[in-house]
């Protein structure tokens, strides 16, 4: 499996050319063609939201006549591809604003996941995914999809996994220092691959305090390893092949397994 993660530095509400910066990274690369592209998280929207009427104006309808350019880019891509996209956008549905995620594959869109998990001043613009998680089945075994914050909540990558998901697509627009290390235990304590997409840039609105993100996008395998990690503070594209097989094992050592042996009559949810 062939897959691409894009670290972009979008600026805010420049939609148009967020999108032609990323097209343009893509366009360096060679083939193969990715069987998996990662878009960070609202990557060409911007994140730094004032008001609920600011993410208004920059959302976009998923499907329909209507569907905005950044779907539409996602689709397209996808269509070129031949193969799977995921990407964020501020999605608008039923009246509401959420953070959300499109997946697509071969150039139909698949489903779009709203973040459950809101992080700070998000939770004044948007509004929070009411679920379910997000499993996507692929050619390559089921994708699990999470949203930056999603990642702190160790129960949602434990559920996809549990769920069956071999590996998570994960975009991000991290600025806490933890979330690359945190992210290894995620992948070791599930046995999956993770791939975060996160961004580089700094975004300062409204009399909001500043915020820098931390770039460090990566790719990690079930056993921690770092196949691939992005620079802290420059635009970037990976690009890593791994078997997802893998991780159908989920043996820690030849009498430990990690989910076998797991006691949920023991735990407090």
């Amino acid at each position: 499996m062939n897959v691409v993660i894009v670290q972009n530095d979008p600026a805010f509400g420049d939609v148009s050319r967020n999108i032609e910066d990323v097209s343009l990274m893509l366009s360096k690369r060679k083939d193969p063609k990715p069987d998996l592209v990662v878009l960070s998280e609202l990557f060409a929207s911007g994140y730094q939201f004032t008001s609920v009427a600011e993410a208004h104006a920059l959302s976009e309808k998923a499907v329909g006549p209507d569907a905005g350019p950044t779907v539409a880019f996602m689709k397209a891509l996808s269509r070129e591809t031949g193969g799977l996209v995921v990407g964020g956008f501020p999605c608008q549905k039923n009246g509401r604003v959420t953070n959300a995620a499109a997946v697509f594959r071969n150039g139909e869109l698949v489903t779009v996941y709203d973040k459950v998990h809101l992080f700070d001043a998000e939770n004044r613009w948007f509004s929070p995914g009411e679920g379910p998680l997000c499993l996507v089945d692929t050619p390559f075994g089921p994708m699990g999809v999470m949203i930056c914050f999603d990642w702190l909540f160790p129960e949602v990558a434990r559920s996809l996994a549990l769920s069956g998901a071999m590996f998570i697509a994960h975009p991000a627009n991290w600025v806490l220092p933890f979330g690359p290390s945190g992210m290894i235990l995620r992948s070791v304590e599930n046995r999956i691959f993770t791939m975060t997409a996160n961004r580089v840039g700094t975004e300062e609105r409204g009399g909001l305090a500043p915020l820098t993100y931390i770039g460090q996008s990566q790719v990690l395998s079930p056993s921690g390893e770092i196949l691939a990690r992005a620079p802290r503070e420059t635009a970037a594209i990976l690009e890593v092949s791994f078997d997802p097989a893998v991780a159908k094992t989920k043996t820690v050592a030849s009498e430990s397994d990690a989910f076998r042996q797991r006691r949920p009559d023991l735990y407090h949810l």
